[in-house]
């Protein structure tokens, strides 16, 4: 751990002088997180918890935000444990943050059941076989799913929710048609879905998804998020986002 510590650095939310401990040999928070916490709709008194929270981005956004009170946090590898606590100390909120150690696959035995309002999770995104591996490890087990896949969030969101609870989860478009199936298989139904493309002239790299257990809703498709300008300035819906001045 001390030599992992050797990497470590401290980034700034811009949210109030909230900041999260990172670090550089691990796979860090990009766009996709903020996104996800904007996605979530998190509201004051839910029981909210993040899967394969990483750094925990995702529940510290929520919490500097003011849009939940307390969290709970799950993630695989220790070291990121670590440091979810230590960023839970250095924002002065031990006492809403609760980082469990754990596997996703192994839920049931770290969680009560039925007991969740909203389950966030930014899963890895790229099956086993497609692609090449890289050379870190740990940034691997982020980016592909070597220890938790799809049907593992899904389980793990159906068993951790109360009827009519949410899950609120970012992934890649080209897995739309399995995410459905997967999602019904386990009586979630989607309930929401947002593309988000990086300029307006290019296809959606990423889908924002909500599912619903226990809910036979059709799904609502929100207009297509664009990041960028042309001249590749921030686009006003996502300074909107960062800057939490929602339109509706």
């Amino acid at each position: 751990m001390e030599e992992l510590g050797m990497f470590d650095c401290l980034d700034d939310l811009q949210l109030g002088g909230w900041r999260i401990w990172q670090n550089r040999k691990f796979f860090r928070f990009g766009t996709d997180g903020v996104l996800l916490a904007d996605f979530a709709r998190c509201r004051p008194g839910e029981r909210v918890i993040d899967l394969c929270s990483g750094t925990g981005i995702v529940p510290f956004l929520l919490l500097a935000r003011g849009e939940a009170e307390r969290v709970e946090a799950l993630e695989l590898q220790p070291y990121l444990c670590h440091l979810m606590q230590k960023s839970a100390a250095e924002n002065r909120c031990t006492d809403r943050v609760e980082v469990v150690a754990g596997d996703v696959r192994e839920v049931q035995k770290l969680l009560p059941g039925g007991c969740y309002d909203l389950v966030t999770v930014n899963p890895p995104y790229e099956p086993v076989g497609r692609g090449v591996l890289g050379q870190n490890p740990r940034r691997e087990l982020a980016r592909r799913e070597l220890a938790c896949t799809l049907e593992d969030v899904a389980s793990a969101a159906a068993y951790l929710l109360r009827p009519g609870g949410r899950l609120a989860m970012v992934h890649r478009p080209f897995r739309l048609p399995e995410i459905f199936r997967v999602l019904e298989r386990y009586g979630l139904a989607v309930s929401r879905l947002r593309p988000v493309q990086s300029y307006a002239e290019e296809n959606p790299a990423l889908v924002l998804v909500e599912g619903i257990r226990s809910s036979r809703r059709e799904p609502v498709m929100e207009s297509v998020l664009v990041l960028h300008r042309e001249d590749g300035q921030m686009s006003d819906a996502l300074l909107k986002i960062y800057r939490r001045e929602r339109s509706e």
